[in-house]
């Protein structure tokens, strides 16, 4: 049971650290960038939705953003051109025959029952004469007509008694033989076309109406009538599978899908809006009531995006790798990056015509090469103009600009050190993206006043892009404790409150970090570091001893309070300057760069002089060198060791009795192996070349103020006392001077 709390106990642990680490810290904020950048740019990039009711005025003109096809007017054409298609039909045997048959038939047994009346009567030796004939007559007849109306009905033709009657007793043979005819002709025309079960209707009242129109009795007009409409059957049939294949075919002509090509307006203002618009604006994804989610759209833009960021973090890591080490760097990258794709899309939704010209997308380069790197500038330009891409559409005109433009931006503010430098770039980069829109213009053979229009905004964006630089460089320096050459330059002025305090409270201190940074600027120039920053440093490295001025000889007139102090007092004394000029730097809102020069600058050097001093008044066993050494740390960067050896060379060189060139260099190299051989160099960048040009470059500056002069006729007159006093004196001097620069007065002794 123990066992497993404490198990869960480190495990918690373990994860807490985790948390806690620098590893954890990295991932938490490309997450959260690429999370954050993800969200801005996929609400910026769904395309607009707009309030549409099935039946309304539209309010809007909405354009086609690709090839579309109106599927439902689509599929109405579709169906027209097959219901269009007429049936395929094939013969059907013998039935124009058999019907013509069957009216021959019709007319056959009229005339056998008409003849067997006549035939029978004169077997019957009945003639017209006799006056039973009528009789005769009736009775032959009424048989007869029995027999016919059961043939004709056996037809299917159905004629009522009357009308076979009549057939017998009133129509003549002429009538008889006209009917005939004409019913023949009727029937024979119909038969002559393809009749169908589908048409069969339509083409016997046809013929019934043609039937109607001739100039016959109204009796014989009614049965001919019944009997086309008895004997007429299709004669032709409908082919199933060829007519379903012609109806295919039409179906699926090209000529029936219906349209709509990019840039063309799907429905324009005051339209109509109909269900076929309806269902394509909904298929885009474009009317509010219909909105959803587009999984699809969100994957392509989130895994463009992570691809991005491995370009990003794969370029930090192999060319800027300090910054993946600083926490502020990566924090402020991230809060770059999301705030241009915020303004971004701001500009978007205030301007959308115009947004990707209007917006400062320059402020990203510009502020990363102004606050980190030149070359991540020019690479967060290409992330962050591939990325808003996907919002601008691939639109031509915004990525030349932004590519072209945003790199040259970097160049113009790199190193820039005067606010009039940088307030030029931003009409020259005004200028070049001008060049930009007016050649694109012309290739795309736009309006001139269209590229006019153009040209003038993206000018203004130039300007617009250099004053959000500026104007919010104070808040990126205090925010994420970063040093640009500006706020460098306003450190430097003399006026500036802590420099100000040296000069009043300890004059001597003031002009001694007045030498260090020119030594310092010299040198650091020479290996290629921040000059600029390392003269700033060097005028602040001592600004502790502001706690204590006269501690320190530099300040002190006469009275020398260590010659009343124990050494390991004294040392205390000393080396706390460089914590107190740390709390006074954080107390005047500092930097941390120069924080960190002003506590890096002894880095763990020995206090030697007071080192010396207990040994000779102490036992030797209980003097341990590491109770007077600094607390360091020792320099982490080039500017702050370059300080360190300014500071010890300006001390060492001020304080020697003879200054000839020949022992000045001496002096300056042994001191530089001295730093070197105790280890205070071994965490800078420092190469042993940039050690001998850091050398040569303070004795080009210590040559032009320790040279050689003519002494004045009175001083060689001196008396030899005179002499000897200055000499004494001189001595005094380098003990006094190792309590500022105690490491210094080891190289001194040693010479």
């Amino acid at each position: 049971m123990f066992s497993s709390k404490a198990s869960n106990s480190k495990t918690q642990s373990k994860l807490t650290r985790y948390i806690k680490s620098d590893t954890f810290f990295r991932l938490a904020v490309v997450a959260f960038t690429l999370l954050a950048a993800f969200l801005i740019i996929y609400n910026s990039a769904v395309p607009k939705k707009y309030r549409l009711v099935l039946g309304e005025v539209s309010k809007y003109d909405i354009i086609a953003p690709r090839d579309l096809e109106n599927k439902i007017k689509t599929i109405e054409n579709r169906e027209a051109a097959a219901n269009a298609v007429p049936p395929v039909t094939r013969e059907i045997g013998k039935a124009s025959i058999d019907v013509i048959n069957a009216a021959d038939d019709f007319f056959y047994y009229i005339e056998m029952v008409r003849k067997d009346i006549e035939k029978k009567l004169e077997n019957k030796g009945v003639s017209r004469k006799d006056k039973n004939y009528k009789q005769h007559l009736e009775a032959e007849q009424d048989m007869a007509a029995k027999k016919l109306e059961e043939n004709i009905k056996s037809m299917g033709v159905p004629v009522s008694p009357q009308q076979v009657r009549y057939l017998i007793e009133k129509a003549s043979e002429e009538e008889l033989e006209k009917f005939k005819r004409t019913l023949r002709d009727q029937i024979s025309n119909i038969m002559s076309e393809d009749v169908t079960l589908e048409n069969l209707a339509t083409k016997v009242n046809k013929a019934q109406n043609l039937l109607q129109a001739k100039d016959m009795s109204q009796d014989l007009k009614n049965i001919g009538e019944l009997v086309i409409k008895a004997v007429v059957v299709p004669n032709r049939e409908i082919d199933e599978e060829l007519t379903k294949k012609e109806k295919d075919k039409a179906y699926h002509r090209p000529e029936n899908i219906v349209m709509i090509l990019k840039g063309q307006r799907i429905i324009s203002k005051e339209d109509l809006v109909t269900q076929d618009k309806l269902a394509i604006l909904n298929e885009l994804n474009l009317v509010e009531t219909g909105s959803r989610f587009e999984l699809g759209f969100a994957i392509g833009i989130f895994i463009i995006l992570l691809l991005l960021a491995v370009i990003l973090l794969l370029y930090i890591a192999n060319f800027c790798h300090h910054i993946i080490k600083c926490r502020n760097d990566m924090l402020l990258i991230s809060v770059v990056i999301l705030l241009t794709l915020l303004i971004t899309r701001g500009f978007y939704e205030i301007t959308p015509e115009y947004f990707m010209l209007a917006a400062p997308v320059f402020i990203a380069p510009m502020l990363i090469s102004i606050l980190l790197d030149l070359r991540l500038a020019a690479v967060v330009n290409f992330v962050l103009a591939a990325a808003i891409s996907l919002i601008a559409r691939g639109d031509l005109r915004f990525i030349c600009m932004v590519l072209i433009s945003g790199t040259i931006s970097a160049f113009l503010v790199s190193k820039a050190n005067q606010r009039s430098r940088l307030s030029l770039a931003g009409i020259f980069i005004g200028i070049i993206n001008v060049l930009i829109i007016v050649c694109i213009g012309i290739i795309n053979k736009g309006d001139i006043n269209t590229i006019v229009r153009e040209a003038a905004v993206v000018f203004v964006n130039g300007i617009l892009s250099i004053v959000l630089t500026l104007g919010t460089l104070p808040f990126w320096e205090l925010t994420f404790n970063i040093i640009t050459p500006l706020k460098l330059l306003e450190l430097a002025n003399p006026n500036q409150p802590l420099i100000k305090r040296l000069l009043m409270e300890a004059p001597g201190t003031y002009h001694h970090s007045l030498m260090v940074g020119n030594l310092a600027e010299v040198a650091t120039e020479a290996i290629g570091g921040n000059s600029l920053l390392a003269r700033v440093g060097a005028y602040f490295h001592d600004a502790g001893k502001l706690k204590r001025p006269n501690f320190f000889k530099e300040n002190q007139m006469a009275d020398n309070p260590h010659d009343r102090m124990t050494a390991n007092l004294s040392t205390l004394v000393i080396t706390s300057h460089t914590q107190d000029g740390v709390e006074l730097a954080e107390k005047y809102k500092i930097p941390l760069a120069i924080r960190e020069i002003i506590k890096q600058h002894h880095g763990t050097t020995l206090v030697a002089y007071f080192y010396h001093k207990a040994k000779k008044c102490e036992k030797v066993e209980s003097v341990k060198p590491e109770n007077y050494r600094y607390e360091g740390p020792k320099p982490s960067t080039k500017e702050s060791a370059v300080v360190m050896l300014a500071d010890s060379v300006e001390a060492a060189v001020r304080a020697m009795v003879d200054k000839t060139e020949g022992k000045i260099e001496g002096l300056v190299r042994k001191i530089i192996k001295d730093k070197l051989d105790d280890g205070q160099l071994d965490q800078c960048e420092l190469t042993l070349k940039d050690l001998d040009n850091i050398a040569k470059a303070f004795m080009r500056v210590l040559s032009g103020l320790f040279h050689e002069r003519e002494e004045y006729p009175q001083i060689k007159a001196n008396s030899q006392a005179v002499q000897i006093d200055k000499h004494l004196e001189q001595l005094e001097e380098i003990s006094d001077a190792s309590i500022i620069q105690d490491e210094e007065i080891k190289n001194v002794s040693v010479d």
